[in-house]
């Protein structure tokens, strides 16, 4: 009997150490009841402190305050940069050559721009439900009608892309097509000009 109610009490010590932490008093409490009051004194104390879980979601929200701050200062930072050296070389304190390789680093540092393929289905008459379009590895399906504001998008090469059509219906032949795209631009095609 004196066991047991020593192992009660050590319980519910631990569950009084674990009020302020995130296990919590029940947490601490019921653990160490069942499995071992010093099983459970481990895990609570192992528990991070409510103040500890506090300051890390602080610096955390901090943290991507500043990143935002970075992205946002990032954004101008090719532009005013590119103006400053060009005030430099107006000022002759750069020359011409200088000018060329810092120019060219800066936009060594630019985000690179996507050439797409974008495809819509504005209607093709005898041909219902839905189209396979394969471009090169990729594949998707696409609703016949389908207006501009749906249409399916694929990052592609600049170029001519081989694009294939595939109609589901039974009675329905495939299309091999090859589309011509603009480097760093989209290009759009409407399906029912291509299938026809």
């Amino acid at each position: 009997m004196d066991i047991f109610l020593g192992w009660i009490i050590f319980s519910l010590a631990v569950g009084a150490i674990g009020v302020n932490r995130n296990i919590g008093f029940a947490g601490a409490f019921f653990l160490s009841l069942f499995l071992s009051p010093v099983i459970g004194l481990i895990f609570t104390l192992v528990s991070k402190s409510d103040d500890q879980v506090k300051f890390e979601t602080e610096l955390l929200s901090n943290a991507k305050k500043q990143t935002q701050g970075l992205l946002k200062a990032s954004d101008k930072s090719f532009t005013d940069e590119l103006y400053k050296l060009k005030s430099l070389l107006d000022s002759d304190l750069i020359t011409r050559e200088e000018f060329e390789i810092e120019k060219e680093n800066l936009k060594s540092t630019l985000p690179q721009k996507k050439t797409v393929l974008s495809l819509y289905c504005s209607s093709t008459p005898g041909i219902s439900g839905r189209l396979m379009i394969r471009v090169g590895d990729k594949g998707n399906f696409i609703d016949v009608p389908q207006g501009r504001d749906n249409a399916l998008d694929f990052d592609v090469s600049a170029g001519e892309v081989k694009v294939v059509i595939s109609p589901t219906g039974i009675f329905a032949s495939e299309k091999m097509v090859y589309l011509k795209t603009v480097m760093h631009e989209t290009t759009l095609y409407d399906i029912a000009e291509i299938y026809i």
